[in-house]
């Protein structure tokens, strides 16, 4: 499988189709839905996809904080889970904040995520906290310029 990496638009098809997955996979689950504010907070955001061909199969977004980034809402199509999209899709967002002066980057994981952070090099910190229903824990990651 040959998928792409790439910063793409607020807007674009490939952002609807982005928020198409991440509604599948995040929220639906959880019988949650992305509001219009959500949304329209997502334009100040950095907006990353993985694509084969012209599926989007992977994504995330990358909110600047100062010398951070948080990396948020990162999900994977269910049928690739497990094949090394996730990881390859974090090292671009990782790459893409180096690149743009962040020292360091953030995610608020879900318990079931947290072991993949970990072996993404990601530490955990403080305690687990409610998110949507669901706990999740605070984890970093100091980046290293190339």
């Amino acid at each position: 499988m040959d998928i792409e990496f790439q910063v793409i638009p607020h807007g674009t098809s490939f952002y609807q189709a982005a928020v198409k997955l991440r509604q599948d996979v995040l929220r639906e689950p959880l019988g949650l839905t992305f509001t219009s504010e959500d949304m329209e907070a997502e334009k100040a955001h950095i907006q990353i996809i993985g694509v084969e061909g012209e599926k989007v199969r992977a994504c995330a977004v990358l909110v600047p904080e100062g010398t951070q980034m948080k990396m948020q809402r990162v999900a994977v199509a269910p049928d690739l889970q497990g094949h090394g999209i996730g990881r390859a899709m974090t090292k671009f967002c990782e790459r893409y904040a180096v690149a743009h002066g962040a020292k360091s980057i953030y995610v608020h994981a879900r318990h079931s995520a947290v072991s993949f952070y970990e072996k993404c090099w990601y530490v955990g910190e403080g305690e687990m906290f409610d998110e949507d229903g669901i706990p999740h824990l605070k984890m970093w990651k100091l980046l290293s310029p190339p």
